[in-house]
């Protein structure tokens, strides 16, 4: 047995215990919180933060999170969403809205808004599901949803309207810079707080997979009249679907908001929020644990890349980062979690032809 079948044989093995996927959870987690430090280091002269900044890692991490959001309602149930800016922007904008008017620290006004977000996902819900909307014409109305939701932001003199809001400083609301108030002083705290974050959904999205409930997903996702016809509950689990998603991307919401200084409806509730959110996973591998974070690991790096080296001509960086996803959306429709096995089909192919080729000689 060669090396590489020696080594593939013991990863199979490894893989079939029970403990593998904390292994590889704690693997994943203990690289991503030495990143910051990682990017520092000097290699012939080149630094890695040098196009991947510590503020690049915190968006790609708040990406990675509100996509693995994303992916409990429409990577394991198939209801594909096209408007979770609504949910983003009501984490925004209500975390906000209760600490400027009341003073109410952003922790306790996160879950406020977690639950309003539920709330407005489960009325979309009842309205889509109840007539019975699928596929394009689902992620259409979800895009209405939004788009409804940031007109009447807009048009609203009690949220601001258009110039939104400031974020207050700590002793506006009677506390000091550090976790209780959620704001910091530098980045590095924020970009741990976010990885908790990424941590906990992630770690939900892993006990509803791995979970009955996860099971109902699948099944619907898979075919909604058949799991309906053995018993499965489907209009009852896509409403819990698409409630705990709002949840969780209202956090990530909340999130932006005490991270940047300000938000504006053309920013937490933009047309392009709704791709962003949802690009990841899609990019990654819809349905899969790993994917949102892997994809919004090559989604984001690349897009700021792009962003910050093609200056010279207007749009152009647009235009390269657009080709760059329709050409992986084109070649690997399941994502880029299933690269290697693709690979590992395309090298034992190979092998069996020169297996072949020397039979025959």
């Amino acid at each position: 047995m060669s090396t590489i079948e020696s080594v593939r044989e013991s990863y199979r093995d490894f893989d079939d215990q029970s403990y593998a996927p904390f292994v590889k959870g704690v693997a994943l987690f203990g690289f991503l919180a030495a990143l910051p430090y990682i990017i520092e280091i000097d290699v012939a002269g080149m630094e890695l933060a040098a196009t991947l900044s510590l503020k690049v890692l915190i968006l790609t991490v708040i990406y990675a999170y509100t996509a693995q959001a994303w992916n409990i309602m429409s990577g394991y149930t198939g209801q594909f969403s096209f408007g979770h800016a609504a949910f983003f922007g009501i984490g925004a904008y209500a975390t906000q809205k209760l600490l400027a008017d009341l003073a109410l620290n952003p922790w306790v006004g996160m879950l406020v808004a977690g639950v309003i977000a539920a709330g407005y996902g489960l009325i979309i819900g009842f309205l889509t599901f109840r007539f019975k909307l699928k596929g394009h014409y689902f992620a259409l109305a979800t895009l209405a949803f939004a788009e409804l939701l940031r007109f009447v932001v807009v048009n609203m003199s009690e949220l601001q309207g258009a110039n939104g809001y400031f974020k207050p400083f700590p002793r506006d609301y009677g506390a000091e810079y550090g976790l209780l108030a959620f704001q910091f002083q530098s980045d590095l705290p924020y970009y741990y707080l976010i990885l908790g974050f990424l941590l906990v959904v992630t770690l939900i999205s892993w006990l509803i997979k791995n979970s009955w409930i996860g099971l109902y997903f699948f099944a619907i996702r898979e075919d909604e009249s058949a799991a309906a016809s053995v018993g499965v509950p489907a209009y009852r689990y896509k409403m819990l679907g698409v409630a705990v998603s709002a949840f969780f991307t209202a956090l990530g919401g909340a999130y932006w908001s005490m991270y940047f200084n300000t938000i504006r409806p053309d920013t937490v509730f933009a047309l392009f929020k709704n791709v962003e959110l949802l690009l990841p996973a899609v990019v990654g591998g819809p349905g899969t644990l790993i994917g949102p974070i892997v994809g919004s690991f090559i989604v984001t790096p690349v897009s700021e890349v792009a962003r910050t080296t093609f200056t010279n001509v207007n749009g152009l960086d647009r235009i390269i980062y657009g080709a760059f996803l329709v050409a992986i959306v084109i070649y690997s429709p399941r994502g880029v979690v299933s690269w290697p096995s693709r690979a590992r089909a395309l090298w034992n192919r190979v092998r069996s032809t020169d297996s072949n080729e020397e039979v025959n000689n």
